[in-house]
């Protein structure tokens, strides 16, 4: 999914279910930089008190906040993403709750774009959001960003910070650059992972906005 690839703007997505470890240190980034993020948070992430702080620094600095599921559901087989791991009545509950808990901490309940959990769902998935009036959205491809959550230990899966920041460089020699890309960072990672990519974050908006690019939330990026 990307927005417009002649205008130089780009959205900073940011999801969470059961880490948190870099999520106050993304909102001072953002705040530092005078940027709007975009957060897709798991109902567990809501009721979890030890990550209430971070659900409060996103209200008090009005970021775009959603849902990423509420238990964090894979609604699609790995192997074979038109397989179905869940029924209709059970997504259609799953989002309601994510929603719900939103409301109940006083965000808005009208934030249609949200994130499926994985980054991984079909069109039937698509369908059935729509149906309930909600979009579900995912990250630009040709980015490896959203590898972050990997860690050595994983073998030939894992990606250093390293890797991750060349691609993005690389991405933006493209034609169009990263005009109109959704570029995914996960708010917290495991801690067999030492190299947290969202310490680079600062460093990373500083050279783009050189670029004269503008970050926007996902709402504005996608109208």
């Amino acid at each position: 999914m990307r927005g417009d690839s002649l205008q130089k703007q780009l959205a900073l997505v940011f999801t969470g279910h059961d880490l948190a470890d870099g999520g106050l240190t993304v909102l001072k980034i953002l705040k530092e930089k005078d940027v709007k993020g975009s957060f897709f948070l798991t109902g567990d992430f809501l009721r979890t008190s030890k990550f209430r702080s971070v659900v409060k620094e996103i209200k008090r600095n009005k970021h775009y906040l959603s849902a990423h599921s509420d238990k964090h559901l894979l609604f699609s087989d790995w192997d074979n993403r038109q397989g179905l791991l869940v029924t209709k009545d059970s997504f259609v509950q799953d989002l309601e709750m994510n929603f719900r808990e939103l409301e109940k901490l006083g965000f808005r309940t009208d934030n249609k774009y949200f994130i499926p959990s994985y980054e991984w769902y079909n069109q039937e998935i698509v369908a059935w959001s729509e149906e309930m009036g909600y979009v579900p959205i995912n990250y630009t491809p040709g980015l490896r960003t959203a590898a972050d959550y990997s860690y050595p230990e994983m073998g030939k899966r894992y990606l250093s910070s390293d890797d991750i920041e060349i691609g993005l460089w690389e991405q933006n020699k493209k034609l169009n650059g990263l005009n109109g890309f959704i570029i995914l960072i996960h708010m917290g990672t495991d801690s067999r992972r030492k190299d947290k990519f969202y310490h680079r974050l600062g460093k990373i908006i500083d050279k783009l906005k050189k670029e004269e690019y503008q970050f926007v939330d996902i709402r504005v990026l996608l109208q």
